[in-house]
């Protein structure tokens, strides 16, 4: 071998002992070389103690994969509403013909003592409002049927007023009708 090589290696291999015998006699740490150790995580995440989904906030999202489209819902239960107006028609008609035909044997004297106008207005007036009472009972069922169908949908829950409006409006335009008859038949 060369003499030169040798003092070369001999200067690495010196130079080497003494920066490795500077490192262990001097105290310092030891770097972790193979991994670092794992930290620990000493807070729990709380849980939210509130909703985080609120119905009323995402109203304006429109859903784009929904079962039926609001003309569909509309005519569906347009049905619905017109079956009960024709189902309520049919009471109301039933009920002034019944209270034309005993007003009418009552002003022909066809009567037993004991019945009276008023006794004849009061059963009659009775039966009305046990027809109006039902008929306000199935729409408010109705109703609320198409508002859940409508919001289950993704559609505003105002889509339903319009039905409302109908609805009050034919319920006092029938009233309307109904006194203007009896007027009608009293006069006579």
């Amino acid at each position: 071998m060369d003499f030169r090589r040798i003092t070369i290696f001999a200067f690495i291999s010196l130079f080497i002992l003494f920066l490795g015998s500077k490192y262990t006699f001097t105290g310092a740490e030891k770097p972790v070389t193979i991994h670092s150790p794992q930290r620990e995580i000493s807070k729990e995440l709380s849980q939210p103690n509130k909703t985080v989904f609120y119905q009323t906030h995402v109203d304006h999202v429109a859903v784009t994969n929904s079962g039926y489209s609001l003309e569909e819902i509309k005519e569906n239960y347009k049905g619905k509403f017109e079956e009960l107006q024709s189902k309520t028609n049919d009471q109301l008609d039933t009920l002034v013909e019944h209270a034309l035909h005993d007003f009418k044997a009552y002003i022909n004297g066809d009567h037993s003592d004991d019945d009276s106008l008023k006794a004849l207005y009061q059963s009659y007036s009775a039966q009305g409002q046990k027809i109006e009472q039902q008929t306000e009972k199935d729409f408010q069922t109705i109703y609320k049927n198409l508002v859940n169908e409508l919001t289950q949908n993704g559609y505003p829950k105002d889509a339903a007023k319009e039905f409302k409006q109908i609805y009050e409006q034919q319920k006092e335009e029938r009233k309307s009708e109904i006194l203007k008859q009896a007027f009608s038949i009293i006069q006579e």
